[in-house]
């Protein structure tokens, strides 16, 4: 605060620092390289005055001078699952040079707070999820122009979408499991109802499709529903391996369940992928990995071209038309199977 006792202002700061209110808005804005801004003994002055004041800059004034709101959100659905961290990560790293700040929404409430803020970009992974999800995106499209949908069937328009089907990749896990096992399980997060064809299909949906493609037979008794966090599916993946339909063949759902599934193998004394092989739709990011890699199907370096794409959308002011990014899987064999026990993985994509 000045003598006064009310807040510094941007001319307060000025003053004190002997500078322009111009140099010392330059300085603060984060254009301090702009020759505009002076000579580094300007800018070490503007900043030591800003601090002695306590100067707070105005980030709605700043927003409406820049055309930029300082944050990037990204809403996940959920903070479990260690894609969604790296992902995160990698958009961080690159926001944060742009003066960008990251944020993660950790539910499935996206529109109803998206609605009623404004962010330079915002990165929604759910929108398949329910028959309202698309319009609820050209809705806010029509209100900002920082949008980036994750999504198998919206088209952009003036916002970007990012389509990546996990469908192709769970019918080639099976065939590529069973060519060596009697039977393959499949491992989610939560029980479902094979009588019902729900609007979005979960991937074990799509599981059941391609045991009954492959003709054999309904399949829900392979789908085994470990819970929605990673210590759920652990504490699963141990009494599974521990009991009498102990699997030799696993496809995860997620990569935080083909890790837990692999640590659990190990508590048991059980040899991977010797006695039992796994596959990750989607893959466990190396910095959380314990035991080597996961073989898994995904996307090659996903999380540095969704953090390129995500950031690109948060400087592009100019409300540019929406650009459609396809994504298509491959198989990266790891230590979890047999025809990958040499292999690297690499980074793949994951999502709802």
């Amino acid at each position: 605060m000045n003598s006064t006792g009310r807040p510094a202002t941007l001319a307060d700061v000025a003053k004190k620092a002997g500078v322009s209110v111009a140099t010392a808005s330059f300085v603060l804005s984060g254009r301090g390289g702009a020759r505009s801004s002076g000579s580094p003994e300007t800018k070490a002055k503007v900043r030591g005055a800003a601090e002695e004041l306590g100067y707070v800059p105005n980030r709605n004034a700043r927003s409406l001078r820049t055309g930029r709101n300082g944050g990037i959100v990204l809403a996940l659905g959920t903070v479990e699952d260690p894609w969604g961290l790296s992902l995160a990560g990698a958009v961080r790293d690159r926001a944060l040079p742009q003066e960008l700040s990251t944020l993660i929404l950790g539910d499935e409430r996206w529109f109803e707070f998206l609605s009623g803020s404004t962010f330079d970009c915002s990165f929604v992974t759910s929108v398949d999820v329910t028959p309202e999800g698309p319009e609820q995106v050209r809705h806010l499209a029509r209100g900002q122009c920082g949008i980036v949908a994750f999504s198998e069937h919206i088209e952009p328009e003036r916002f970007d979408v990012i389509s990546s089907s996990p469908r192709p990749a769970v019918h080639a896990a099976y065939r590529r499991l069973r060519a060596r096992h009697d039977s393959v399980a499949f491992m989610t997060g939560r029980t479902i109802d094979p009588e019902q064809r729900p609007y979005f299909l979960s991937r074990a949906h799509v599981f059941l499709d391609a045991v009954s493609e492959a003709g054999d037979g309904p399949g829900l008794d392979l789908v085994h529903a470990s819970g929605t966090d990673r210590q759920q599916s652990f504490e699963y993946s141990q009494r599974w391996l521990e009991g009498p339909d102990r699997p030799t063949a696993v496809i995860c759902s997620t990569g935080y369940q083909a890790l837990a599934l692999q640590v659990a193998a190990m508590h048991a004394g059980i040899s991977v992928p010797e006695d039992l092989e796994i596959i990750s739709i989607g893959d466990v990011p190396s910095d959380a990995q314990m035991l080597g890699p996961i073989s898994f199907y995904g996307v090659q370096d996903v999380f540095t071209r969704m953090a390129d794409i995500i950031l690109e959308r948060a400087l592009d002011r100019e409300g540019a038309p929406g650009r459609l990014h396809r994504f298509d899987w491959e198989f990266f064999p790891g230590g979890t199977t047999i025809d990958g026990a040499d292999g690297a993985a690499g980074s793949g994509v994951d999502g709802a």
